[in-house]
């Protein structure tokens, strides 16, 4: 044994002689054939140091990306080009377009130097010029003939310092012929043969050999030396996976771990509305009985003096069983939705003369006409759908319904009658089925209304939808789309599922169409864009949504917080299950990339999403502009110095400053480091100053000795998780109308640190989604999606340099530590931009793991000040967050209901 670990380790030591790093990749794909291969790729382009690569067969992109990464890695002048149809074959097998989508994903980070081809190998020939691919990848069809056909088509393409690479030379099955024509090929040239993993064939087609691979290539004339590569990098690979397969059981184990506390949380509430449930009855018999005396006491007036029977009507009303409904269960801070809808109820009838005089003072309005495709509803619940619109407090409206063939006669009775006994009901029986698009456009071609709502054949609106929709176009004569929350009613008409929704939130809607119902556009602007296309059957309404906000401004389009509309969630509908419409995935993906062209007169990819329904927009970045990243710190050189390192070894972007900030260090360890960590990598610059800890000014002061375009404020205490996240943020950031971008953050157990910040939560500002497990959705899936937020935390935040400035940075005076960052956002905000926060930029935080808490009088003094400060110039206490919604609690960091609040709004925005 000990001789053996002398000779492995003096293979290790001769293989020095390469002089080349040995990295692993940052992504694993554990179904990857090219898998231990990985490292060996890795390795080859920082050895050969190409001009340009060119992967013929990339599908699900292991490979291509090893490369990739090592480019950037080694900030590399490399081209590489990605050919394949994305289609498959019979060998890698057939598949659908996702697989492209996920790819074009990932490149997004290597868009500088990268480009995918989606051409067949003799199409892409064209592409490329001759003489100029240094390291080629074959891995296409692998019968004998295709792959010879394929090298001997790409063989002008080869430069005279040229290595190929073909992949499974070791498979004999299947018909597989790559190894006899490898066996061909290495028989005639230098050659290296990897047999494990399928096998990956090195070839020295070139006649001059790079100064890299030099000493690879003189063992592969010593026999002595000969095998010592291959099983170096086997070695490699095997680590690689191992290591790889570690992070991946750790991950699950955590995530495992956090459901299984989020179960036992649940269990506790569980158990607790239980015994709440079992003690509520006599409870609420009692406090009736209370309730009822009190309140005859107090109209007993006279004889009762008038102030004895005010003291009884007081008493009563803390008596009054509604309050049970208004108050939150047991003091836990949460509301149930049935809890919620009780309480509306209650308070609509208390304002019932306050919504009839609404209804007198705008019975002159506009017309509305509610357009609904109808195909072969329950007869049921078209009645009801009817019923709900002919129940309106608002009179002046018509039903535009369009039947698109139905087979069910009944179908046909009913809307005749309708018809027949109300002129408001309009219907227009089509001749032939044309789907939901063309029926919706026979319905919008009778319509005579100014405004266009629209309705599904089985759903239910709010009695007073349409007058409240109607109160909004009063304040706000040029409003163009109008749109309200909605909930679903499932059979038995229990309703569920409320859906509270943000006011106007683009880079959401650019990522799912979270508007949806209930949707009313101006009429003009309808018909002007064209109303609904064929082709887009299942996404026919965002594709709608997306050409009319084109043609508008953001301020003509409004939002009413109330749930005015009740999808019908039965078994095959859409709003039982998004699975019901999968065709909708793809028409909606081509809707947002049709619409990014048209705004943005460039081709930007668009993806699918995390979650059924949503998408992904490959945002470009313009050039590779300087990124100044400051990180202002004391001491707790444990802390900080897994902060540098990860910035520097786990970020794809390489075209960055990173500043350090000495904010007076003491400790010698502390001051060795930023010696050494200056002089060790040239993008590292330490500033000093010894002021008193002020966290703004500490920045501002930075920034003003910064370089870059881009500024990048950045915490002592995180670690790159995403090596795409600078990129990400970056690209997000170059777009005009952006101001602050924001990250997505995890304690180091998994969990949410900061997903966006909603203003008012707590009193002045809080993280929504707080200590979510990391792998949740969140509220309607914003955890997983980029929208636009009010404020970020600058844990984490990039910002333009000019914006930075213009807007006078951070508060130095009355912020010094907390808030500043929340300040500066509203600033933004302020001046026009849209403050975005993306999932796809992800770090760790160890929140306060260096500056400590607010734990002794003087910093709590200052934090009080803070707070006033926050209070008086923003009104946070009072603040209407955009990216929040008034019936969710500010008492809680998780989206949970507040008390009912249904007010008739006197200040409408």
């Amino acid at each position: 044994m000990k001789r053996r670990v002398i000779k492995m380790a003096t293979r290790a030591s001769d293989m020095h002689l390469l002089n080349v790093p040995l990295s692993q990749p940052h992504f694993f794909d554990p179904h990857s054939a090219w898998l231990r291969h990985g490292p060996f790729g890795m390795w080859l382009v920082h050895a050969l140091r190409p001009r340009r690569i060119v992967e013929l067969g990339t599908h699900y992109g292991f490979s291509y990306f090893c490369f990739c990464q090592a480019v950037a890695a080694g900030d590399l002048a490399t081209e590489c080009f990605a050919v394949d149809t994305w289609q498959g074959d019979e060998h890698a097998g057939f598949y659908g377009e996702e697989i492209y989508h996920r790819v074009m994903a990932h490149n997004q980070q290597y868009v500088r130097f990268s480009r995918l081809l989606r051409k067949t190998f003799t199409e892409a020939l064209d592409d490329i010029e001759d003489s100029s691919v240094d390291l080629l990848h074959v891995d296409g069809r692998h019968f004998y003939h295709d792959v010879k056909a394929d090298f001997e088509n790409w063989i002008p393409k080869l430069s005279p310092r040229s290595v190929v690479l073909f992949h499974d030379t070791e498979v004999r099955e299947h018909g597989f012929g790559v190894w006899q024509y490898w066996a061909e090929l290495a028989a005639i040239r230098p050659s290296l043969n990897f047999p494990y993993q399928h096998g990956l064939g090195m070839l020295f087609w070139g006649k001059e050999i790079a100064e890299g691979l030099a000493p690879l290539a003189r063992t592969l004339t010593d026999t002595e030396r000969l095998n010592w590569p291959v099983e170096y990098f086997a070695l490699a690979g095997e680590s690689y996976v191992r290591d790889a397969t570690q992070r991946g059981v750790i991950k699950r184990l955590e995530l495992a771990e956090a459901t299984i506390e989020e179960r036992k949380a649940e269990t506790v509430l569980v158990q607790q509305k239980l015994q709440e449930a079992r003690r509520r009855p006599l409870k609420q018999l009692k406090r009736k009985l209370v309730f009822n005396m009190l309140r005859a006491a107090a109209k007993a007036s006279p004889p009762l003096p008038s102030r004895t029977a005010e003291r009884f009507r007081r008493s009563a009303a803390k008596r009054d069983p509604m309050r049970d409904d208004l108050q939150t269960l047991s003091g836990q801070g949460f509301m149930t939705y049935e809890a919620v809808v009780r309480g509306w109820g209650k308070q609509r009838q208390a304002l019932a003369g306050r919504l009839s005089e609404l209804v007198r003072r705008l019975q002159n309005g506009p017309l509305i006409s509610v357009v609904v495709p109808v195909y072969n509803p329950d007869p049921a619940l078209l009645v009801e759908m009817i019923e709900s619109v002919r129940a309106q407090s608002y009179a002046n409206w018509e039903l535009c319904l369009a039947d698109d063939c139905s087979t069910d006669p009944e179908v046909g009775r009913v809307l005749r009658n309708y018809a027949a006994q109300d002129p408001r009901v309009r219907v227009v029986f089509r001749e032939a089925n044309g789907h939901m698009s063309q029926a919706s456009n026979s319905a919008i071609e009778i319509a005579r209304g100014a405004y266009i709502a629209l309705l599904d054949h089985d759903d239910l609106l709010d009695p007073d939808a349409l007058v409240l929709v109607v109160q909004v176009i009063d304040a706000h004569p040029d409003a163009k789309i109008i749109y309200t929350d909605e909930d679903k009613i499932v059979e038995g008409g229990t309703r569920c599922d409320a859906h509270f929704k943000p006011d106007w939130n683009r880079d959401l809607l650019y990522g799912i169409n979270y508007i949806s119902h209930l949707g009313v556009f101006d009429a003009a602007l309808v018909r002007e864009v064209g109303a609904f296309r064929e082709g887009f059957e299942g996404a026919q309404d965002y594709d709608m949504l997306l050409r009319c906000i084109e043609r508008v401004q953001d301020r003509q389009i409004h939002h009413i917080a109330k749930v005015l509309y009740s999808w019908r969630a039965t078994p095959g509908s859409a709003a039982a299950s998004n699975r019901a419409k999968p065709y909708a995935n793809e028409a909606g993906r081509r809707a947002l990339e049709e619409h990014l062209a048209r705004t943005t007169g460039k081709s930007i990819p668009v993806v699918l999403g995390p979650i059924p329904f949503s998408y992904r927009a490959l945002w470009p970045m313009e050039g590779t502009p300087l990124v100044s990243i400051i990180i202002p710190t004391r001491d707790h050189l444990n802390v900080l110095r897994a902060t540098v390192e990860s910035i520097l070894g786990r970020t794809m972007y390489g075209n960055f400053e990173l500043i350090v900030v000495d904010n007076g260090s003491v400790e010698a360890d502390t001051l060795e480091w930023f010696g050494q960590i200056e002089g060790s990598d040239r993008r590292v610059r330490v500033l000093r100053d010894a002021r008193p800890f002020n966290y703004s000014a500490l920045n501002n002061a930075a920034v003003a000795q910064s370089r870059g375009e881009i500024v990048a404020l950045v915490n002592d205490d995180v670690e790159v998780i995403a090596p795409d996240w600078l990129s990400e943020m970056v690209a997000l950031a170059q777009r005009p109308g952006v101001g602050c971008v924001g990250a997505k953050l995890y304690y180091p157990d998994g969990r949410i640190q900061h997903a966006g910040v909603v203003i008012g939560l707590g009193g002045v500002a809080g993280h929504g989604h707080l200590l979510y497990p990391g792998e949740h959705a969140g509220y309607f899936c914003r955890l997983k999606l980029r929208q636009n937020y009010s404020a970020v935390t600058a844990a984490c935040l990039v910002i333009k340099r000019e914006i930075f400035d213009a807007v006078g940075g951070l508060n130095e005076s009355e912020l010094t530590v907390a808030f500043s960052d929340i300040d500066l956002c509203l600033k933004v905000r302020a001046a026009g931009y849209n403050n975005v926060w993306t999932p796809w930029a992800e770090l760790y935080h160890h929140e306060s793991a260096s500056r400590g808490h607010e734990d002794t009088p003087e910093k709590r003094a200052r934090f009080r000040r803070e707070v006033d400060y926050m209070k008086r110039r923003w009104k946070t206490h009072d603040f209407a967050d955009p990216a929040y919604n008034p019936n969710l609690a500010l008492e809680r960091n998780d989206f949970v209901l507040s008390s009912p609040r249904w007010c008739i709004s006197t200040k409408l925005t």
